[in-house]
C-alpha cells in the first residue's frame, strides 16, 4: 500500500493520538469508545485516497469494533465470558496500526498480520470464539 504522504502523515498523527488515549482509559469501554477513532479517520482517508487495502482496514476495524460493542451490550458482568488479555490487545493492535504508516510504504504483510490480530479479537467476544479461546485454540 503506497498513500500519499499526507493521507500517511494524518493516519500516522490520528493512530498514535488513539493508541495513546486507550493506554490511559480505565477500561475497556472507554478504550472501545477511542478506538472507534480508527475507522473513523481511515473512512475519511478513503474519501481522499481510494485504497484496497485501506478499504479492508476499515471493514476490519468496524467489525472489531462491532463485536465489541456488542458483547458489551449484552446483560451481565462484563468480565465474564471475555478474555482478561482483550484490552491489552485491543491496544497493541492500535499501536501496531500507527506504526505502520511510519515508513513511506506500508508493509502488506504487517498489515495483514494487524488484521488477522484484530480479526481473533473480535472473534473472542463471541460465544464459539471465547469457547475456542478457553480451548487454547489461538491467544491475544
Amino acid at each position: 500500500m503506497r498513500l500519499p504522504k499526507s493521507i500517511r502523515d494524518r493516519l500516522r498523527q490520528e493512530s498514535h493520538a488513539v493508541a495513546d488515549m486507550m493506554a490511559t482509559a480505565p477500561d475497556l469501554r472507554r478504550k472501545l469508545y477511542v478506538f472507534s477513532a480508527l475507522f473513523g479517520e481511515v473512512g475519511r482517508a478513503l474519501n481522499q485516497h481510494w485504497d484496497r487495502d485501506l478499504a479492508l482496514a476499515h471493514l476490519v476495524l468496524v467489525s472489531t469494533h462491532q463485536n465489541i460493542h456488542g458483547r458489551m451490550s449484552l446483560p451481565g458482568p462484563l468480565n465474564e465470558d471475555v478474555p482478561r488479555e482483550l484490552p491489552d490487545a485491543l491496544m497493541k493492535t492500535a499501536l501496531e496500526f500507527a506504526e505502520l504508516f511510519e515508513s513511506p510504504e506500508q508493509d502488506e504483510a504487517k498489515l495483514y498480520e494487524i488484521l488477522g490480530e484484530l480479526a481473533e479479537i473480535a472473534y473472542a467476544v463471541t460465544g464459539n470464539g471465547y469457547y475456542l479461546y478457553l480451548r487454547g485454540a489461538f491467544k491475544l
